[in-house]
């Protein structure tokens, strides 16, 4: 869904959250507000940093108006958050259609398989930390009681095992790696998906990423 300057209250409410100021890109309430509004978490990101600098005059008037009221401000937002579709993979207006993109690294990816593996669920954004974490490691130190794995359980909230078992999916994804077939695990191909749009660019991309979205569970 495209910004429109109607969905300024919302950012302008989630900057004044306590404590004020500019929130991480990836910090849960601006994930929450993107996955809302289905805008990446890097544009509201954006207008967030507009607010700290000089006001163009409609939202400096705005700021006037409802932005230094907080009751005025929440019943604002609370009449945008009652519009239609808000919140859901429907329409946000009648005339806009939802077309999701980021949304989709916020959500499992094993939800059909998980109770029946006794996995936890997935999400892209959960795999694509424990990439960052594989290449940090040595075949011979993928195990759960290595420190790093720990942290990383700790971290996305899942067992040191879980996470062991995620490492050895990318083992199997590795062209330069001999390892146990696991063709067959329905975790595969999501692994694979986040392998192929990361393994082969820029190391310091993946583990960027990486620290940016560690907000997110803290």
């Amino acid at each position: 869904m495209p910004w429109t300057d109607e969905l300024w209250p919302l950012v302008i409410q989630l900057y004044q959250k306590k404590p004020a100021g500019i929130k991480p890109m990836y910090s849960r309430d601006s994930v929450r507000l993107a996955l809302e509004l289905h805008i990446p978490p890097q544009v509201i990101y954006q207008k967030m940093f507009l607010l700290r600098q000089q006001l163009t005059p409609s939202l400096s008037h705005l700021m006037d108006t409802i932005g230094r009221s907080p009751k005025r401000l929440a019943q604002t937002c609370s009449k945008l958050r009652a519009l239609s579709g808000m919140g859901n993979a429907s329409e946000f207006y009648d005339d806009v259609d939802v077309n999701e993109t980021f949304e989709l690294d916020f959500r499992p990816v094993n939800a059909p398989t998980a109770q029946m593996t006794g996995r936890p669920l997935f999400t892209p954004v959960m795999l694509i930390m424990i990439l960052d974490l594989y290449f940090r490691l040595i075949p011979a130190t993928m195990t759960p009681e290595t420190p790093d794995v720990k942290e990383t359980a700790r971290l996305i909230d899942v067992s040191a095992k879980d996470i062991v078992y995620v490492l050895q999916l990318y083992l199997h994804c590795d062209p330069f790696v001999n390892s146990t077939d696991m063709s067959s695990d329905p975790m595969l191909e999501p692994c694979r998906k986040i392998w192929y749009r990361y393994a082969n660019d820029d190391p310091t991309i993946l583990s960027n990423l990486a620290r940016q979205l560690e907000v997110y569970w803290k």
